[in-house]
């Protein structure tokens, strides 16, 4: 499950290669140890951003003789742009969400990022106010457009796939973070601090609809933590969630259309 917040302690360290905020670039032609500025802060409308790499993993901003230093595809992402990376030739490719729509014959018809941030805000039962967007841009996906956005508010991030001429939300997932939930020392489990399957099962099935059956129960172990894994089935639609085998709390809530 994903951290929120920045790395503290980068003091000093090997910069290879940094990209910059303002979609500039500076390359290094060798490797040698700098002195930067760390515990450095971006905010988008007023809201903490975390920049995460490709992998969802926090990525440290830091300052370095006068010049601040972050990921672009975060940074880009998070402002609306498509990024791409031509590795032939060492370009970061960023493109405009106006300049994508216009590329596609039915991009009039589109309902607009706008809109599709809103469907999202909507069905999480989220305000506005109280979301930071990693992520709301047109991507093709099975041959259709589709809009992704990515959010979270307080320790929920949120993920939807929402098609970009209906409006229909494609797919949608959450995860909370609750690594605070419980002592760190407590790596051992044992049936006197798990939850049982079937408590499990009664949870998950309490959030999804009355006609959906389990298919899957299975205790596993993730991040250092242990989890029940389920998957829920209701014609054709299918769910999937984790549970924390602790304390019983739905980490992970992702919902998919056949």
């Amino acid at each position: 499950m994903k951290k929120k917040g920045f790395f503290s302690g980068f003091g000093a360290g090997i910069l290879t290669t940094a990209l910059v905020i303002g979609l500039g670039m500076s390359a290094f032609a060798a490797s040698r140890p700098i002195t930067v500025e760390d515990n450095i802060r971006v905010t988008i409308n007023g809201a903490v951003f975390s920049p995460k790499d490709a992998n969802g993993k926090d990525v440290p901003l830091f300052s370095y003789n006068g010049t601040t230093y972050a990921p672009v595809r975060a940074i880009c992402e998070a402002a609306g742009l498509e990024v791409e990376y031509d590795s032939a030739t060492y370009t970061a490719v960023l493109t405009t969400a106006d300049r994508v729509a216009a590329s596609d014959p039915n991009s009039g018809s589109y309902i607009g990022v706008d809109k599709a941030k809103s469907i999202a805000l909507s069905d999480a039962g989220v305000n506005a106010a109280d979301a930071v967007f990693l992520k709301a841009r047109l991507d093709r996906d099975d041959g259709r457009m589709e809009y992704e956005v990515e959010f979270y508010s307080g320790s929920k991030e949120y993920d939807y796939d929402i098609d970009a001429l209906t409006g229909e939300i494609r797919s949608r997932d959450w995860e909370l973070d609750d690594f605070d939930l419980y002592d760190d020392d407590r790596t051992q489990v044992s049936a006197d601090n798990v939850i049982t399957a079937e408590q499990a099962k009664a949870i998950a099935k309490a959030k999804a609809p009355s006609t959906a059956t389990v298919v899957k129960c299975e205790l596993d172990e993730d991040d250092g933590r242990w989890v029940y894994e389920l998957e829920l089935r209701d014609g054709r639609t299918e769910y999937e969630c984790d549970i924390n085998a602790v304390t019983g709390v739905i980490l992970d809530w992702e919902v998919d259309h056949d």
